[in-house]
């Protein structure tokens, strides 16, 4: 037995393994609208999603990102959109365009765009609230009501939207996060049981600490960003970072028809750390 300091490395799921598994949960000729598709977790998304047939627009502020992904896509099958989705506005005049693309139905919408900023309570002032605010709930909130009638026109409407463990939990400095990741657990819990007596089935996905960039910039911001990362592998019990295919891989079974008996749950992708 190893010794108590000791930890099992987590045997890593090869990605042609997960792709081979999801075979079988076709989403094929299904149209989906991915918000933050051009960052670590939203372009894995996406990947998943068009790899099992479905067709994806994608939604991002970075236009160089989205662009370098569509070219990683075959033509057609990932449809890019530059919005902010801070500014209630350009979003609204955007969703014009996402619904003419999607031809007036949403079989798929993963409201995953989110943002981070590491605060103590004291100084999280009210520029910053209602930022995270609008970008983390509110956006997915108005996105999802626009889209409404283009998910009941799906006849089988899947929204998966992103939280976080941080909506299971309490961290320091990160309240305002905190709050908004809860919010939207709250309400995917609440619009699952609204919507379905029209079939349309809404869940939430709780990940842990993933290895993207923006992970990689809440470590910078300690004095020893080694040190911050190996604090965090060692809280979690499969003793790595989680990596943006274990989120997307999820995500494409909630979206599928195997999944169709699943709404109104919070599903945490966290390699056991909620668990403890």
């Amino acid at each position: 037995m190893a010794p108590p300091s000791m930890k099992p490395t987590a045997r890593r799921t090869d990605a042609a393994t997960s792709s081979e598994a999801l075979s079988r949960q076709s989403l094929r000729g299904l149209n989906a609208v991915v918000t933050g598709a051009a960052g670590g977790i939203g372009k894995s998304i996406s990947k998943q999603l068009i790899a099992h047939g479905a067709t994806v627009q994608g939604l991002d502020r970075d236009t160089e990102r989205l662009q370098q992904a569509a070219l990683e896509f075959d033509v057609g099958s990932f449809v890019p959109h530059t919005v902010d989705l801070a500014d209630r506005d350009a979003v609204d005049r955007i969703l014009g365009d996402v619904l003419e693309s999607l031809g007036r139905r949403c079989d798929i919408l993963v409201n995953n765009a989110g943002v981070s900023r590491l605060r103590p309570l004291a100084e999280t002032d009210d520029v910053l609230l209602d930022w995270l605010f609008a970008v983390n709930f509110i956006a997915a909130f108005r996105i999802t009501r626009a889209l409404l009638p283009a998910l009941r026109a799906s006849g089988r409407g899947a929204v998966v939207n992103i939280a976080s463990e941080l909506a299971l939990v309490g961290h320091p400095d990160y309240s305002a996060y905190c709050a908004t990741k809860g919010a939207v657990l709250a309400w995917s819990r609440a619009l699952a049981v609204e919507l379905a007596p029209e079939g349309i089935r809404v869940n939430a996905v709780c990940p842990g600490p993933v290895d993207t960039l923006m992970l990689q910039e809440e470590f910078a911001t300690h004095m020893s960003p080694h040190q911050a990362r190996a604090a965090e592998i060692e809280m979690i019990p499969l003793a790595r970072l989680g990596e943006p295919q274990d989120i997307a891989a999820v995500v494409a079974f909630l979206a599928s028809d195997a999944a169709a008996f699943v709404t109104g749950a919070a599903w945490p992708v966290d390699g056991g750390k909620t668990a403890r």
